[in-house]
């Protein structure tokens, strides 16, 4: 009897994947004794449009705190940002 139906556990197998190296999942990607940010979200941080608006400035810092634990001084580099939130548009 095999583990999985032991335990009555079913896998689709198109959404299964062994033997791999590493697996792109919640926006991130996850390898062998590493995470890292995958590379399209990367792409997109570094061709959004300058925000121009405090709504804009929200969404970007929004997008870019998921990506926090990549970004080495996140909170100083970000400092500027924030402190822009705190204006009226």
């Amino acid at each position: 009897m095999k583990i999985a139906e032991k335990h009555n556990l079913c896998f689709k197998q198109s959404k299964c994947d062994f033997n791999i190296e590493e697996i792109p999942i919640l926006g991130v990607v996850v390898g062998k004794e590493q995470v890292q940010m995958e590379q399209d979200k990367i792409k997109v941080v570094k061709k959004w449009k300058m925000p121009m608006k405090i709504k804009e400035v929200e969404r970007f810092l929004g997008f870019a705190n998921f990506y926090r634990r990549f970004i080495q001084n996140f909170s100083h580099t970000t400092k500027p940002l924030n402190e822009l939130k705190g204006m009226k548009e």
